[in-house]
């Protein structure tokens, strides 16, 4: 579940984020309202690559070509592709 904190608390907090950030974002409100998130670098990277991932076009349409084929049941088994990744 994400926790939410305001400014003000975020601020009193600063020093244990960390901690806290190290289990889960934080989204920091004003007026009641998200004005901005605060995650720890490790889900920062992750993030950063998965988006680096979502923006590259060719991969993505490999992908979703996959997963056309594997709906419809075309599948290639681990043998084959242990024939095919052979020099």
């Amino acid at each position: 579940m994400t926790r939410f904190l305001t400014i003000s608390e975020a601020r009193k907090q600063f020093l244990e984020l960390p901690e806290t950030l190290s289990e889960q974002p934080v989204i920091i409100t004003r007026h009641g309202k998200p004005v901005m998130a605060a995650l720890s670098y490790e889900q920062f990277e992750s993030l950063a690559e998965t988006l680096d991932l979502l923006e590259d076009g060719n991969l993505m349409a490999d992908l979703r070509e996959s997963m056309t084929q594997a709906d419809r049941g075309e599948r290639v088994s681990l043998a084959d592709v242990r024939a095919r990744l052979k020099p």
